[in-house]
C-alpha cells in the first residue's frame, strides 16, 4: 500500500510542471491580465517606492531619541621656535637687569581620544506631531494608489472589451458572408433562369467584397489590441491570441450613491489631517528642548623638549625634558537644554504658514466634494441610459433579424429583389452592431459609476 501511494506521489509531483505549464499556456482571463498590468506598470511602482520613502521618514523620526556615539583621535607633532630680546634696565634704581638677547625651541608630541555621547530627551512634542504627519501622508500616498489602480483596471477591461466586440462582430460578419454565399447560390441560378438582371446580381458580389473588406478591418483592429494588452500586461503575443471572451452587460452595479469609498477624498481628507499635524509641530517652536550629553576623553603629552639658545643671566642655558603629561580619565556628564525664548517672530511666522496650509487643504477638499458629486450624478444618468439604450437596441436587433429571416424566404421564391435583401441584411449588420456597442457603452458607463462610488474592483467588472 505505501509503494502505491508513494507512485501515486511520485507521478504527482512530476505532473504538476506539466499542469502548470498547460495552464499558463492557456488564454489568459481579465484577471490575469489586470494583476499583470498592475505588477508592471512603472509609474505604480514608482509611487509604491514613495510610500516606502514615507515609511523611512517614519523611522528616522522614531530614531531621534537613540544615542548618538562618536568616537574621535589625533596625533600631532609640536614644534617651535621663540626669540626674546629685552634692553638691559634697572628695577626701582636698586637691581640692574642685564640685556637679554636669547630664546629657545619646543618639540613635543601629542595624542588625544575621545568618546562622545549624546541623546534627545525631549523636543517640545515637535517629533510626535510629525510621525503623526507622515502617518497621515502614508495613508494619503495609499489611497492615491488605489486610484491609480482603478485607472489601470479601466484601461485593461476596455481593451479586453474590445478583443470581445471585436470578436463578436467577426462571428456576425461571418454569418452573413455564409448567408451571402447561400443567396449567391440562388442569385446564380436566378440569373440563368433570367428572374434577374445582370446588374442586380452584381450588387450581391458587391456586397461580398465590401464584407470582405470589413473582416480585413478586423483583423487588423484586432492586431493593434493584443500588442496594446503586450504592452501594458507583458504577457506574450501567443497567449493573448487565444483569448476569446464575450461581451455581456455589468449588472453588479450597486444603487448606493456616495462618494465616501472614492480614494482622492481619502486622501484629500488624509492631507488636511497631515497638515494639522504640521501645525501642531510648528506651535512647539517655544518649547524647551532637553538633551543629555557624556564624553570620556584621553590626553598624552610625551617627549617634551625645551632648549635655550643661549646663556641666560643667573641661571645659565635653559634645558628641559618631559617623557609625558597625562591626562586621563576626562569624564564628563551632563543635561543641557535649549529655550527659544524670542526667536525673531520666526517660530510665529511657520505657525502662520502652516495654518494657511490647512485652510488650503480644506477648500480642496471641498471643492474636490463638490466635483466627485456632480461626477457621480453624472455617471449614474449615463448609465441608467445606457441601460435604457441596451433594451432598445436588443429589440431593434430582433426586429431586424426578424425582417432578415423573411427576406431570405421570400429572395428565394423570387417574391423580393436582391437589392431588397441586400438591404435587410446591412439593416441587420447595422443593428446588430449597434447592440454590441450598446453593450460595450453599458460595460464602460457601469466602469465609471463604479469608480465615481470607488468600488472598482476585478470581482465587480467580472
Amino acid at each position: 500500500m505505501k509503494a502505491f501511494l508513494k507512485h501515486i506521489f511520485v507521478l504527482f509531483i512530476g505532473s504538476s510542471p506539466l499542469m502548470l505549464h498547460a495552464q499558463q499556456s492557456g488564454p489568459p482571463g481579465l484577471t490575469e491580465l489586470i494583476d499583470s498590468a498592475l505588477n508592471k506598470d512603472h509609474m505604480l511602482a514608482n509611487k509604491r517606492l514613495d510610500i516606502e520613502f514615507s515609511k523611512i521618514d517614519r523611522k528616522k523620526l522614531s530614531e531621534v531619541y537613540l544615542p548618538n556615539a562618536e568616537v574621535s583621535g589625533k596625533y600631532a607633532f609640536l614644534a617651535n621656535g621663540v626669540n626674546l630680546g629685552l634692553p638691559g634696565t634697572s628695577l626701582f634704581d636698586l637691581i640692574s637687569i642685564p640685556e637679554i638677547n636669547s630664546g629657545f625651541t619646543s618639540s613635543a608630541n601629542l595624542f588625544k581620544a575621545d568618546l562622545s555621547l549624546s541623546s534627545v530627551l525631549y523636543a517640545g512634542g515637535k517629533v510626535s506631531a510629525l510621525k503623526s504627519a507622515v502617518d497621515a501622508k502614508t495613508k494619503a500616498q495609499t489611497a492615491l494608489l488605489e486610484k491609480d489602480r482603478q485607472q489601470i483596471i479601466t484601461e485593461i477591461s476596455k481593451a479586453y472589451d474590445q478583443l470581445a466586440l471585436l470578436r463578436q462582430v467577426k462571428l456576425l460578419l461571418d454569418k452573413s458572408r455564409d448567408r451571402y454565399e447561400i443567396n449567391k447560390k440562388t442569385a446564380d441560378k436566378a440569373l440563368n433562369y433570367g428572374l434577374i438582371t445582370k446588374y442586380e446580381h452584381q450588387k450581391v458580389e458587391v456586397a461580398q467584397a465590401t464584407l470582405a473588406s470589413k473582416i480585413q478591418e478586423y483583423e487588423g483592429k484586432r492586431n493593434l489590441l493584443l500588442h496594446q494588452l503586450e504592452m501594458f500586461t507583458g504577457i506574450s503575443l501567443e497567449r493573448l491570441g487565444l483569448i476569446e471572451n464575450d461581451l455581456s452587460p455589468i449588472n453588479t452595479v450597486s444603487s448606493q450613491n456616495t462618494i465616501a469609498n472614492r480614494p482622492e477624498f481619502t486622501a484629500l481628507s488624509a492631507a488636511i489631517e497631515a497638515q494639522g499635524f504640521k501645525l501642531k509641530a510648528a506651535q512647539t517652536w517655544w518649547k524647551p528642548k532637553v538633551q543629555a550629553a557624556a564624553s570620556l576623553g584621553y590626553l598624552n603629552l610625551f617627549d617634551v623638549d625645551m632648549k635655550g639658545k643661549h646663556d641666560l643671566p643667573v641661571i645659565g642655558r635653559f634645558s628641559s625634558h618631559t617623557n609625558k603629561i597625562e591626562v586621563a580619565p576626562n569624564f564628563t556628564v551632563g543635561i543641557g537644554f535649549k529655550w527659544d525664548i524670542f526667536d525673531g517672530n520666526k517660530g510665529k511666522r511657520e505657525v502662520q504658514q502652516a495654518r494657511i496650509e490647512v485652510k488650503k487643504a480644506e477648500n480642496e477638499k471641498a471643492e474636490a466634494e463638490e466635483q466627485l458629486k456632480l461626477n457621480l450624478i453624472k455617471t449614474q444618468t449615463d448609465y441608467n441610459n445606457s441601460n435604457s439604450e441596451l433594451v432598445l437596441k436588443q429589440k431593434q436587433r430582433k426586429m431586424a433579424e426578424n425582417a432578415l429571416t423573411q427576406a431570405g424566404k421570400e429572395f428565394k421564391t423570387g417574391l423580393i429583389k436582391a437589392a431588397d435583401l441586400i438591404g435587410a441584411e446591412s439593416d441587420y449588420q447595422g443593428a446588430a452592431l449597434d447592440y454590441l456597442k450598446a453593450v460595450f457603452n453599458q460595460r464602460r458607463n457601469a466602469i465609471e459609476l463604479l469608480k465615481a462610488t470607488g468600488n472598482l474592483n476585478r470581482s465587480t467588472i467580472q
